[in-house]
C-alpha cells in the first residue's frame, strides 16, 4: 500500500487521520513539526503528504514549496482549519493536488487520496513520455538540428541576440508574433524591434553583470487589439557573473487580452445596472423616512410602488444573470420531457393578458393543426416564449397588433412573433444578443428591461441546436422566428432532436 506522511500541529487530527487510513493498510508516519516534516519527506520515500497550512514552526505553504522543490513527484495536500480562496490558489500554484478544509472525514480523505493516485499516475506517465521524447531527440545527429527542431515546434517566438545586437537565431513563430516578414541570421536586429522591446533588450545587453531576474512586458503590435504580445527577456548565462547574450520569448496573448476586456466591460455593466435601481430605491426610502416631508397618502403609495417596481427589476436582473452564468458554464442538468409548444404559448399569453390589454393591443394566434411535440425542458421553453412575447408587448405601440404563429417547416417547429412596434435601426441589429444591450432612442427611454432577455433566448435556442432570425424596420415593427428541431417522423407522440449545426442571426432587443 502507499506510504503517507502527516504533518499537523493537532494530535487529535493526526490520530484521526491515522485511524482512518491505518485500517486500509496505508504505511503512515506523523509529525507536528514542519522542519521535521521537510527532513522526513526528503530522506524517505512517501507517496502522499498531508500538510497543515498553519504549522507552529513553519508556514504550511513554505513546507509544501520546500518538499516539491526537491521531490516534485510526491503528491501533497494542504489541509486548512480556516480555508480561503487566496491560499487555495497559492497551494495549487505550488503544486498541491488538493486544498482540503477541516474537519476531515474518512470519505473526504479517501476521495482526495484517490484523486492523488490519479495525479501520481499521470505524473509517472508524463515522466515516461518525457524520457521517451528525450531518447528520440538523442537520435538527432547534430546538436544544431535538434536546437532548431525544438524551437520551431513551440508556439512562442524565440529570438537569440548576441552581445553586439546581432541575431543568432529565430524561429517561425517570432515572425508571426512580431508581425515581421523575415529576419536574417547575423543582421543587427535591434532596430527592427518595437521601441518597448528595444528598451527591454538594451537593459540586458548593456548590463555590467549577469541578471538573474526575467523581464516581462506586454504591448500592442497591430492596433485595435488584433495582435497583442508578451515579451519575456533574460540573459543567456556564460558563467555565474557573466553572460553571452539575451534570449527573447514572444507570446501571442491577444485572446487573453480580449477576454480580460470583455470581463472588465461585463463587470462595469453589471455594476451600473445594479447601482441605478438601488440608488432609486434608496432615494424613495429617504423621502418616506424624512419626517420633515409631508406626503399625501397617494404620493406615499406611489413612492412605495415605484420602489417595489425597481426592486422587482433588480430581482429580475439577478435571475437573468444567474441564467446566463449557468448557460455559459454549462452546469445546468436538463430534465427533458415531451412538450406541446402551443399549450405553453397559450399559457404565457394568458399570463401576460393584463399587460397587452393595458396597451389595447390586438393579439392574434395562428397554430397549425397536429403540431408535433418537442423534447425539451419546460422551464427553458417558458423563458423563451415569455421573453419574445413580452418584448412584443413592451416595444409595441398603443393600439398595435401582435401575431403569434406556430407551424412546421423542414423538420423544424417554427415559433414566430410579429409586432407593430418600435422596430430596430440597422446599426442595432448586430448587437441585440450582447449582454445589457438596449437600443437607445426616444421611443425606448420609458421602457424598462435588463437588456439580458435576448442573450438568454439565444443561449436557449443554441443549446437545442435551433436557429433564430429577425426582420425589423424602424418605427414599423419586428418579426422574430425561432426554429427548433423535431424528429423526421412528424406525429403527436415522442420526438427526439435532430442535431444540426446552425448559424444564429441577430434578433430583437430586450
Amino acid at each position: 500500500m502507499p506510504s503517507i506522511l502527516i504533518i499537523d500541529n493537532e494530535y487529535p487530527i493526526r490520530k484521526d487521520i491515522y485511524d482512518f487510513l491505518d485500517k486500509d493498510g496505508y504505511q503512515i508516519r506523523t509529525t507536528k513539526s514542519g522542519a521535521e516534516g521537510i527532513e522526513l519527506a526528503i530522506s524517505h520515500e512517501f507517496d502522499f503528504i498531508l500538510i497543515e497550512q498553519d504549522l507552529k514552526d513553519h508556514d504550511g505553504l513554505r513546507v509544501l514549496q520546500a518538499i516539491k522543490r526537491v521531490k516534485p513527484e510526491i503528491i501533497c495536500f494542504i489541509i486548512a482549519k480556516e480555508p480561503c480562496y487566496e491560499n487555495a490558489v497559492k497551494s495549487a500554484n505550488l503544486g498541491a493536488c488538493s486544498y482540503v478544509p477541516k474537519p476531515l472525514s474518512y470519505e473526504g480523505l479517501v476521495f482526495h487520496l484517490k484523486k492523488g493516485e490519479k495525479h501520481r499516475q499521470l505524473y509517472i506517465e508524463a515522466l515516461n513520455l518525457r524520457k521517451e521524447r528525450h531518447e528520440n531527440l538523442l537520435e538527432l545527429t547534430k546538436e544544431k538540428s535538434m536546437f532548431k527542431t525544438v524551437l520551431n515546434s513551440i508556439n512562442g517566438g524565440v529570438l537569440v541576440i548576441n552581445l553586439i545586437g546581432e541575431l543568432v537565431y529565430y524561429n517561425n513563430a517570432s515572425l508571426v508574433n512580431l508581425n515581421v516578414d523575415d529576419f536574417k541570421a547575423g543582421e543587427h536586429v535591434i532596430d527592427r524591434l518595437p521601441q518597448q522591446i528595444i528598451r527591454q533588450v538594451s537593459d540586458y545587453l548593456f548590463a555590467k553583470t549577469y541578471i538573474e531576474k526575467v523581464s516581462e512586458i506586454e504591448l500592442e503590435i497591430i492596433p485595435g487589439n488584433k495582435l497583442y504580445i508578451q515579451s519575456v527577456c533574460s540573459h543567456i548565462p556564460k558563467n555565474s557573473n557573466d553572460f553571452s547574450g539575451v534570449v527573447l520569448v514572444i507570446r501571442d496573448i491577444t485572446n487573453k487580452r480580449k477576454i480580460e476586456q470583455i470581463k472588465s466591460q461585463f463587470v462595469s455593466m453589471v455594476a451600473h445596472e445594479l447601482k441605478t435601481p438601488m440608488v432609486a430605491v434608496q432615494g424613495f426610502l429617504q423621502i418616506l423616512n424624512n419626517p420633515e416631508i409631508n406626503l399625501t397618502k397617494e404620493k406615499r403609495h406611489d413612492f412605495i410602488k415605484r420602489g417595489s417596481d425597481r426592486l422587482g427589476g433588480l430581482f429580475q436582473l439577478v435571475n437573468d444573470l444567474l441564467d446566463i452564468s449557468r448557460m455559459e458554464v454549462k452546469e445546468k442538468i436538463r430534465e427533458l420531457e415531451n412538450i406541446d409548444f402551443s399549450v405553453v404559448v397559450k399559457s404565457i399569453v394568458t399570463l401576460l393578458e393584463l399587460d397587452y390589454k393595458r396597451k389595447n393591443l390586438t393579439l392574434n394566434m395562428h397554430f397549425e393543426n397536429d403540431l408535433p411535440l418537442i423534447k425539451a425542458e419546460k422551464e427553458d421553453i417558458n423563458k423563451l416564449v415569455t421573453n419574445l412575447i413580452s418584448n412584443a408587448i413592451k416595444y409595441n405601440k398603443e393600439n398595435g397588433t401582435i401575431d403569434i404563429s406556430i407551424f412546421l417547416s423542414d423538420n423544424y417547429l417554427n415559433f414566430e412573433v410579429k409586432d407593430t412596434g418600435i422596430g430596430l435601426k440597422d446599426k442595432d441589429k448586430q448587437q441585440v444578443f450582447q449582454e445589457f444591450f438596449r437600443a437607445m432612442n426616444k421611443e425606448t427611454r420609458s421602457v424598462s428591461g435588463t437588456g439580458l432577455g435576448l442573450s438568454i433566448v439565444k443561449g436557449i435556442v443554441k443549446s437545442y441546436h435551433g436557429k433564430i432570425y429577425v426582420e425589423s424596420t424602424y418605427k414599423e415593427g419586428t418579426k422574430i422566428r425561432v426554429k427548433l428541431p423535431i424528429s423526421k417522423t412528424i406525429s403527436k407522440i415522442k420526438h427526439d432532436h435532430v442535431l444540426e449545426n446552425s448559424q444564429e442571426l441577430p434578433t430583437h432587443l430586450m
